[in-house]
Parts: C-alpha cells; sequence; structure tokens
C-alpha cells in the first residue's frame, strides 16, 4: 500500500458518509511529493526542526460544497471525531476575506504503520501521522485556487500593492454574497413552492441534497394533498438537524422522496398516521438504519 491508496482509503471514507446524507460536493485529494517536502523544508524547515512542530499535511483533501450552509454542517459533524487541530475563521463584521475551515484528524490507526513506512526517510521524524481536511463551496474554492497560485506563493511580489490585495480580496465578498443569494433563493422557491402544494419541488429546494428518484410515489403524495399540516410540517424540518442525524448513523437508506418524508416523521414529527404509511420492507429498512 502507497501513500496515494491510504490517501484513497481516507477519501472513500469521507465520500461514504457524505453520500449517506445526500450533500452535494466534490472531494480532491493530493499526497505531497518528496520535491514539495523538499521545498516547505527549506522554507519552514526551522520551525520543525527547533519547535517540535511537525508537518500535519503530507495528505491532503478539500472537499468543496455547494452551499454555504453546509460548510458548518460539516464542521460541527467533522468536531465530533477525533481532531488534532483546527483553523477555523469566524466571518469578520467589518472586513471580508477568506474563511478558512481546516481541519487536521489522525490517520486511521490501522494505517499508521504502512504511512510511516513510504514517507521520506529524510523528513519522517518532523511528519506527524495525520491528514488535513479543507473544506470550502464552489465560488469560495474558486477563488482560492486563483490566490493560492497568483499571491500566496508569490508574496513578495504583492509587497507595495496593497491597493490591489485589498481589491482582490473583495472579489471574495462578491462571490460570498453570490453564494448566500442562491440559497435564498430556493428557500423562497421551497415556501412558494409549499403554497402551491407542489410538494416534491418543495421538498427538493428545501433540502437541496441528491435525492434518489424523481417523485413521491402516488399514494404518497395524495396522503400530503389531504394532509397539508403534514406537507407544513415537512418543510418546519430543520435541514441541519435531518442531515446530522443521518451522517450520525452507520448504516444507509436510500434518500427518495418518501424516505425523506418518513425518516423526518420518526426523527422529529411523529404523526402516528405517516408511521402507518410505512409498509413492513421500508418499516424494516428504516428500523434497521435508525438501530445501526
Amino acid at each position: 500500500m502507497e501513500l496515494i491508496d491510504i490517501k484513497n482509503a481516507i477519501e472513500q471514507q469521507i465520500s461514504d458518509d457524505l453520500n449517506r446524507c445526500g450533500l452535494m460536493y466534490r472531494i480532491f485529494g493530493r499526497v505531497k511529493t518528496t520535491r514539495s517536502l523538499e521545498h516547505k523544508m527549506a522554507w519552514k524547515g526551522d520551525q520543525y526542526r527547533n519547535s517540535g512542530k511537525k508537518i500535519q499535511d503530507v495528505i491532503g483533501l478539500r472537499i468543496v460544497l455547494y452551499y454555504p450552509d453546509d460548510v458548518e454542517l460539516l464542521g460541527f459533524f467533522f468536531s465530533c471525531k477525533d481532531i488534532v487541530d483546527s483553523a477555523v475563521d469566524a466571518p469578520g463584521v467589518d472586513t471580508f476575506r477568506p474563511q478558512r475551515l481546516n481541519l487536521v484528524k489522525p490517520i486511521p490507526q490501522h494505517l499508521v504503520d504502512e504511512f510511516r513506512k513510504h514517507l521520506p526517510e529524510q523528513y519522517a521524524p518532523y511528519i506527524d501521522a495525520t491528514y488535513e481536511v479543507q473544506i470550502r463551496t464552489i465560488f469560495s474554492e474558486g477563488w482560492h485556487e486563483v490566490e493560492h497560485d497568483m499571491r500566496y506563493k508569490c508574496k513578495d511580489d504583492w509587497e507595495g500593492y496593497e491597493n490591489y490585495s485589498r481589491t482582490l480580496n473583495g472579489v471574495i465578498a462578491t462571490l460570498e454574497t453570490a453564494e448566500w443569494s442562491m440559497s435564498s433563493i430556493f428557500q423562497q422557491m421551497a415556501r412558494v413552492n409549499l403554497e402551491k402544494g407542489e410538494y416534491r419541488s418543495m421538498l427538493r429546494n428545501k433540502m437541496f441534497v441528491r435525492i434518489a428518484d424523481n417523485d413521491f410515489s402516488p399514494r404518497i403524495y395524495d396522503y400530503l394533498i389531504n394532509h397539508k399540516e403534514v406537507a407544513e410540517a415537512l418543510f418546519n424540518c430543520d435541514r441541519m438537524v435531518f442531515l446530522i442525524t443521518l451522517l450520525s448513523h452507520k448504516g444507509n437508506i436510500p434518500l427518495t422522496y418518501d424516505n425523506i418524508l418518513f425518516l423526518s416523521n420518526r426523527f422529529d414529527m411523529m404523526y402516528e398516521d405517516v408511521l402507518r404509511l410505512e409498509d413492513e420492507e421500508t418499516k424494516s429498512i428504516i428500523d434497521k438504519f435508525i438501530n445501526s
């Protein structure tokens, strides 16, 4: 097993977790090359040789999310597990700047020996058995990619050009505003969908997750048409609580429109007649998931 295989195994486990709750995301990973480590040690080597600080990002993952709401959700999810270090920036009231959500996590114990075996011998004493996870939105990811290559890697070139640096930071303000505007559009649409009885569209625009089918089954849709209070209760369910609850279980369940209703009812709404809508197979699948 090479370092790239260890990276792939960690990436796959994270993907399995995120897929369980239907989050819309992309995940990228890399392993630092020996040349990259050589460059880092030439640049910051004294920190590692003299202070006991270690390189923590030989394996690096970046999770790119479609919606800003999900950055907080994933930050909460990962914070419930082992965290070695973190860099989290609270949004400033008066200043726009890119918000970091970088987490350092331990290499899974069963992979540590393989990880250490494949480290370059000359740098191994300065490397921690950890990996870094950076969480971004799609818009901020694009900005970070450009800024990293064009400013971060050549900071000296920007000395004396503070006005341009400030303007570059202003771009992230525009992108952040666009992200929140986009989320607001979906939320407003979901409210209008609810009022018009368009419950499939309402659920899709409220949850903005990957749903495994195209609509409610006819009997469930008919039930919602005749029980508008249940549809409204479904609309009022807390999306973040719902997704965190899905993430907290180890099993998998298809995120169909029907199942989202049934799970929301089990987690929150607790309508007896909705419980009775579960057929035996569905009830068994949901019970098994909840007990996982």
